[in-house]
């Protein structure tokens, strides 16, 4: 590796694309984004949309989510691998020089406030189960700070570190929740299987599903652009959203449905293997947040190209873990829900830009705007689909998505044909 190349990998090639000898085996990606999938995020939401939607509705909600953010986050990993681009410099590509500032700033603020959401309910969740297990009341920020400061220095080992540790995390999962099936499969009963509440309707089980983990599939190129082969990105991240995501929600709900508990973690204590409970919430939190952690800070090092990654990866742990101890948790949600709908049309237009057969990569203009009309399209779409009713799938976050990239098709069919009729007139002239 050349001196230029190794300065590069120590700030995460953040400023520019990954040599070949930087690549490796697509096994990253799948580790990492499986292992994002084990966590308390994941098991709430399992729970949530089982006894909103009823247990057997609850299962074709899993496996249809689950399909559409595999193809989603495939399409993600395959367009990283094939430019070796990082989501910076996809967006900068796309959108042009100023209008991927933007987008960076909106990826880096919603990585880092779900960075700061995971390490807060982290704290109080393990608090919790703590003084349930224990007896003994331990402050939230007892564990929020020390987890930060782990979080941290993973992510300071760049994209390896969190590869070893989603190949530690997702064999311990799978063993506790198949223990957790095991014990508890025979007690679920016909009205555990019946139509649930009735808080939530298919397609909104189905969003919430897909919801869940959009900021991660909006970030695949990240790991992606790792990866040697550009099909083996897209198959990793389509088998661990596509086959081990529903897996996890169905293996997960079953405890919890069966003994009537909130969540995976307070049906474990139940059980009494509340310490196996306890590790596993805080090894999924430590891999989801470190995921977060990463990308928020490969935005941030693009944006503020003299800051070295080291330096901004613990600024910004730093911040979160002040974030978690403001509960930010409280008042973020409403952002974060407006950039699940505003961040999926990001993707897709990224996406459909680096799988053109020839592309346009000349100069560096200010805005490339039939990528920002698209964009701007896409999350007006979602926007009206979950708050006026307006809604082509029924699912607000594919809404985006499909209103992206119907903008998409029409500006470059148009921009085609204006190239077209101009070398016609060309000709034409004597």
């Amino acid at each position: 590796m050349t001196s230029n190349a190794r300065d590069e990998s120590a700030q995460g090639f953040a400023h520019s694309t990954v040599p070949d000898e930087a690549t490796g085996p697509a096994r990253t990606v799948f580790f990492i984004v499986a292992g994002s999938c084990c966590g308390l995020p994941v098991f709430i939401l399992a729970s949530n949309v089982t006894s909103g939607l009823g247990f057997r509705p609850a299962l074709a909600a899993f496996v249809v989510g689950s399909i559409i953010s595999g193809v989603l986050g495939g399409l993600s990993a395959y367009a990283g691998a094939r430019t070796r681009m990082s989501l910076p410099l996809l967006a900068q590509r796309t959108f042009g020089h100023w209008g991927a500032q933007v987008v960076k700033l909106a990826i880096a603020l919603s990585l880092i406030g779900w960075f700061g959401v995971i390490v807060s309910v982290l704290g109080a969740t393990a608090g919790t189960t703590m003084q349930r297990i224990f007896g003994i009341a331990v402050p939230s920020a007892a564990i929020s700070i020390p987890l930060s400061a782990l979080i941290t220095y993973v992510v300071l080992k760049g994209v390896t570190g969190l590869e070893r540790l989603g190949q530690v995390i997702v064999p311990l999962t799978a063993v506790l929740l198949a223990i957790a099936v095991f014990m508890t499969a025979g007690k679920l009963d016909t009205a555990a299987l019946g139509h649930g509440s009735g808080a939530l309707g298919f397609g909104a089980a189905v969003s919430a599903v897909v919801g869940s983990y959009i900021v991660g599939i909006t970030i695949q190129p990240d790991y992606g652009r790792f990866v040697r082969r550009p099909l083996g990105a897209g198959m990793a991240c389509f088998l661990a959203l596509g086959v081990a995501y529903p897996l996890v929600l169905f293996m997960s709900a079953i405890p919890s449905t069966a003994l009537g508990q909130p969540d995976l973690v307070a049906a474990l204590v139940a059980l009494g293997i509340g310490l196996p409970a306890l590790g596993l919430l805080l090894m999924g939190a430590w891999m989801d947040s470190s995921a977060c952690l990463y990308s928020g800070s490969l935005s941030l090092a693009n944006l503020f190209p003299r800051w070295p990654l080291q330096r901004i990866v613990i600024g910004v742990g730093v911040f979160g873990a002040v974030l978690a101890l403001l509960h930010v948790e409280e008042h973020f949600m409403p952002f974060l829900e407006l950039l699940s709908i505003a961040l999926p049309p990001v993707a897709a237009v990224q996406c459909s830009e680096a799988i053109r057969p020839t592309q346009n990569t000349v100069g560096n203009p200010a805005f490339r705007w039939p990528a920002i009309v698209a964009w701007i399209a896409g999350t007006a779409l979602g926007l009206a689909s979950a708050h006026a009713g307006i809604s082509v799938t029924g699912i607000a976050t594919l809404d985006s998505i499909v209103g992206a990239l119907a903008a998409t098709v029409v500006l470059r069919s148009l921009a085609a044909f204006a190239a077209s009729s101009r070398v016609a007139a060309d000709a034409g002239k004597p």
